[in-house]
């Protein structure tokens, strides 16, 4: 079974297969390789920004609503909503905030010493990151094994968990509010009233 070709070895293959170019042609699929990098990690420090942004607007929301809700409590038609309204709504807050914290890359192994994160950075004193880091940086099959497990650890530990985390602040929102809607409109109904 043939084995799958790396990144390094499609460029020499390349250079081999394309003699009567330049030296300075040959640079392309690194330059390539590292746009394509370069382009993954925006991405994902877009799609970072996005759901942080998202957790502060539940935050925000549920500030102004929590206050506009706790000063209906004079009334014994609308306590059942506001009470679920409250908790909901510090049950969504606590998601969002909980979103909001930064994660901190979990060793697998000593095998492998992760140079591009910062909590991984602080485990190291200066001299030996500066020394560790030019090695990376001096192995092009190095630095691109540093970059794809960081791209992999930003997907998996910490958009996954923000997405994650986002998903039920927003579900505990909606879902909170539409049920002290509905209490209010069936306490609003005549004859109907729900007591606690």
């Amino acid at each position: 079974m043939e084995q799958p070709a790396t990144l390094p070895s499609l460029g020499i293959r390349y250079m081999s297969e394309h003699p009567e170019q330049s030296a300075d042609d040959w640079k392309w699929p690194a330059a390539f390789r590292g746009s394509i990098l370069s382009a993954l990690i925006a991405k994902h420090l877009s799609y970072i920004g996005f759901a942080d942004r998202r957790a502060y607007a539940i935050l925000t929301i549920n500030s102004f609503l929590i206050p506009i809700s706790l000063s209906g409590v004079g009334r014994q038609d609308f306590l059942p909503s506001i009470l679920v309204a409250v908790i909901t709504a510090l049950l969504s807050i606590l998601f969002a905030i909980i979103s909001l914290l930064p994660k901190k890359y979990i060793k697998k192994d000593d095998s492998f010493h992760y140079l591009l994160h910062f909590s991984s950075i602080q485990e190291y004193d200066e001299d030996t990151y500066v020394r560790e880091m030019a090695e990376a940086l001096s192995n092009t099959n190095e630095i691109g094994k540093h970059v794809a497990h960081d791209l992999y650890r930003m997907s998996t530990m910490i958009l996954g968990r923000k997405f994650y985390w986002l998903k039920w602040s927003f579900f505990t929102f909606l879902s909170g509010y539409s049920l002290a809607i509905s209490f209010i409109v069936v306490g609003l109904l005549p004859g109907l009233s729900i007591d606690f």
